[in-house]
């Protein structure tokens, strides 16, 4: 158990109900699959813990900057009181200009929001790597940063891009997982951002 889903590990355990929120841009919404990780998360939680109550909220909306994220916050987050909220913006900031330095200060206020006003356990997420070179290594910062947002802000973090690079170096091709020509995952990628989130429970 991680000293970041503390609170929540401990209500899944004793059967309560849990409200989790996965908050973020296309990735978390499961652009063009059928589900994307927070349907298969739940699904591993369940299996964990049988007896709790999961209510699980994707609040992702395809094409979204943490800028819009920031925007919506209210309505896709507090308003569903959360225990726990995943946070994943990035790749639309890096492709649509957000400078790194918004990037890290709308993440940050959303950090802070959500602490101040519901005292959820918040893990940020960054996102997979990117078949197209260019932009692979544009959201390489972005990504980065939510790492060290999380460092600096005592809440927890999941590197999806170095889950994905780790199962690419033992020989799973990047291109089997992600969708033809999208720079998208498919159902095996979300299924490993999946697994990496459950190491947290």
């Amino acid at each position: 158990m991680s000293r970041f889903t503390r609170r929540t590990v401990e209500a899944l355990r004793a059967g309560n109900h849990v409200v989790i929120v996965a908050f973020g841009d296309s990735i978390t919404a499961g652009y063009a699959v059928r589900h994307g990780f927070p349907h298969f998360w739940k699904r591993a939680l369940q299996e964990k813990y049988p007896d709790a109550r999961i209510e699980m909220h994707n609040e992702g909306v395809s094409g979204d900057t943490s800028r819009d994220g920031l925007a919506r916050l209210t309505l896709s987050v507090l308003y569903h009181r959360p225990d726990l909220v995943t946070i994943n913006f990035g790749i639309n900031d890096a492709a649509y200009g957000i400078s790194l330095d918004e990037f890290r200060s709308n993440i940050s206020k959303m950090v802070d929001i959500i602490l101040s006003e519901c005292g959820s356990e918040i893990i940020l997420l960054s996102s997979q790597p990117l078949l197209t070179p260019y932009y692979d290594k544009l959201v390489l910062d972005y990504y980065r940063a939510m790492g060290e947002i999380a460092a600096a802000m005592g809440v927890g973090f999941v590197d999806v891009y170095a889950a994905w690079m780790e199962r690419v170096r033992s020989g799973t091709p990047l291109d089997s997982l992600v969708l033809p020509g999208l720079d998208h995952p498919n159902e095996d990628g979300y299924r490993i951002i999946a697994e990496e989130l459950m190491r947290l429970f």
